[in-house]
């Protein structure tokens, strides 16, 4: 399947999602874990792999590559039910070397459907040993809508609370608090959201120099080191779908 997503962070108090959506349809305990080689094999071919437990269940996840769309995500993604809490290598995509564990998270999601879209709060955080980083985030998620009306959602959430859209993930997160590399930036926006994420900033001089790729207004905010850009920046990326 071709994951179509946006991520919606920011800086201080998570936003009141339900005074815009009412209360969410479901609630759930996610535990997850992230692996890779030693050499980090599977962060520089793009992919990402996890087992996730909920409960009972044991889902496999690989996702990655895939080229992004307007500088938000679009990825492949495989998913396979697991009876044991551990990768079955023969699954996935690509051969691989052996693999280590490199972070784990605890996340609470809150879960809601509308438009064609899934948007879910996850709260929680990462660790990789004695170290750790909060997750703070929101996801909007294609379903049966079209990427188009991901966009319209996210813009008109975004246009209610300050944020900014992400670019680090669960995986990445626990990549960096491991001293492993980050993948290269595939535009500006996404290096925008990597340089306001708090675990490598805020770096408000690595923000100006993508704002001011992207437009005068986002590197105005920029300047006063204002981080909520995100309406900003996909009222662009909508403007230029209708060029």
């Amino acid at each position: 399947m071709i994951e179509q997503e946006i991520k919606l962070c920011w800086l201080g108090d998570p936003p009141d999602l339900q005074s815009l959506l009412d209360a969410p349809e479901q609630t759930l305990n996610l535990a997850n874990t992230y692996f890779d080689t030693s050499d980090g094999q599977l962060a520089r071919s793009g992919f990402g792999l996890r087992l996730r437990q909920q409960g009972e269940q044991i889902e496999q996840t690989v996702k990655g590559p895939a080229p992004d769309q307007d500088g938000l995500v679009i990825r492949q993604e495989w998913n396979w039910p697991r009876d044991h809490f551990f990768v079955d290598v023969e699954l996935l995509p690509i051969e691989v070397g052996d693999l280590i564990e490199v972070s784990s998270n605890q996340v609470m999601r809150q879960v809601w459907n509308r438009k064609g879209c899934e948007v879910v709060l996850d709260q929680g955080e990462v660790r990789v040993g004695d170290q750790s980083s909060p997750i703070a985030e929101i996801e909007i998620e294609a379903k049966s809508a079209d990427w188009s009306a991901v966009l319209s959602l996210a813009y008109e959430l975004a246009s209610n609370f300050p944020c900014y859209i992400g670019s680090i993930s669960k995986a990445e997160r626990g990549h960096l608090l491991a001293s492993r590399a980050s993948p290269q930036d595939r535009s500006p926006l996404d290096a925008l959201g990597r340089a306001l994420d708090p675990i490598k900033g805020p770096d408000w001089s690595a923000a100006l120099a993508a704002a001011n790729a992207m437009s005068p207004a986002i590197a105005g905010r920029i300047r006063v080191q204002d981080a909520n850009v995100a309406s900003l920046c996909l009222a662009e990326v909508l403007k230029a779908q209708q060029s």
